[in-house]
């Protein structure tokens, strides 16, 4: 395999293509089986942590191959790929595609490879095209049945991965805990940029809740690690995340540069904060959280009750704050898209506080973690 990657698409070159893809659709010569291909971004604009190219694919026997696949960098802009090795996305996303994605009930891309492109960590990987697929957009919103299959398909892949001894792999993920050391840091810098550009978003009675969420982060992710279940994690389980398949309906998961291994109620709770409207999240909430659960003892967790769950979900929840803070780092000092997005999802944070009573607890958090 060549030490040579590319770092962005206009550097792909139809050599590379054929070495990396030669495992997928071999020939029975050493002739190349790609001939030609042609390559265009995805979007109108860049993602926060990583370049997407889409890379159409001429074979030299037809149906060979796939037509198209997408090829995912990591971001040319110096600030974000800070942030991303940071975070450890590139690392975390491929790690769980090498490990997971192939027994993964919420469909993941099909992997066809990954390259460390600088040697520092840098991971390129390439996946299924899923453009055929329904998507949706976390400004738009999500409908109530659609939010019902996501919650039971986050609950198949938790049922199916419920402690799983492969979570404890060497090198398969990264932990809940991991995130610890990461958010500190993060939130001391990002806090003073999200509170200095976006105050006047954040609700009155939400607003005190940051302090004490913010100085507990850490300890709430070992608390998970040492204490609770754990399961494999999507990580960023929100709308924008989360296609639908054209023939079966059923729900498909992409962006996994956040996977790791934890509690299945951060990442329920996490699609609340992120995918549905406070209104409707009051109604619809409760039973959501049932039928997940239900699901977990259809997929065969029985050792895990409801109030068990309730619970998890309550002091996953005081993490929100954190999260906020830490995203300041990359959305304050934006445009009016950055600024869009904050609008539209600190209002789902508030609404996903009150649904879980988060005010019982975010002022008593040392207490509660020591129970």
């Amino acid at each position: 395999m060549t030490d040579h990657h590319p770092k962005s698409g206009s550097e792909i070159t139809l050599p590379w293509l054929n070495e990396m893809l030669a495992p997928q659709s071999p020939t029975s010569d050493d002739s190349p089986a790609i001939i030609g291909y042609r390559c265009e971004p995805v979007g109108e604009t860049a993602g926060f942590l990583g370049d997407i190219v889409r890379i159409q694919l001429d074979w030299r026997a037809p149906g060979q191959g796939p037509a198209t696949l997408i090829a995912k960098f990591p971001t040319l802009r110096a600030a974000n790929l800070e942030t991303g090795k940071g975070l450890l996305a590139y690392e975390r996303e491929l790690r769980f595609y090498e490990a997971f994605s192939d027994r993964c009930p919420l469909q993941p891309p099909r992997f066809y490879g990954g390259a460390d492109i600088s040697g520092q960590g840098d991971y390129l990987i390439l996946i299924e095209d899923l453009m055929g697929a329904r998507f949706v957009s976390q400004l738009d919103g999500l409908s109530i049945s659609d939010a019902g299959l996501a919650v039971r398909g986050l609950a198949s892949m938790h049922a199916q991965f419920w402690n799983a001894p492969a979570l404890d792999q060497p090198n398969a993920l990264y932990q809940f805990s991991d995130w610890a050391p990461i958010y500190e840091p993060s939130i001391a810098s990002g806090w003073p940029l999200f509170e200095g550009d976006f105050s006047d978003l954040i609700p009155k009675a939400m607003y005190p809740m940051f302090g004490p969420g913010n100085q507990m982060a850490g300890p709430i992710f070992q608390y998970f690690s040492k204490n609770r279940p754990k399961t494999l994690l999507h990580g960023d389980a929100r709308m924008e995340n989360i296609c639908f398949d054209p023939a079966t309906g059923k729900p498909r998961m992409y962006d996994w540069q956040l996977a790791a291994s934890g509690p299945g109620a951060y990442d329920l709770m996490y699609f609340f904060a992120n995918s549905i409207e406070p209104a409707e999240l009051s109604e619809v909430g409760p039973d959501m959280i049932k039928d997940y659960h239900a699901a977990l003892v259809a997929g065969g967790v029985n050792d895990y009750a409801l109030s068990d769950l309730n619970e998890d979900l309550q002091l996953s929840a005081c993490l929100l704050f954190g999260f906020a803070s830490m995203v300041g780092n990359f959305l304050a000092g934006g445009g009016e898209t950055e600024r869009s997005i904050v609008a539209a999802t600190t209002p789902r944070y508030w609404g996903v506080c009150q649904l879980l009573n988060v005010g019982e607890i975010i002022h008593d958090l040392p207490a509660r973690l020591a129970t």
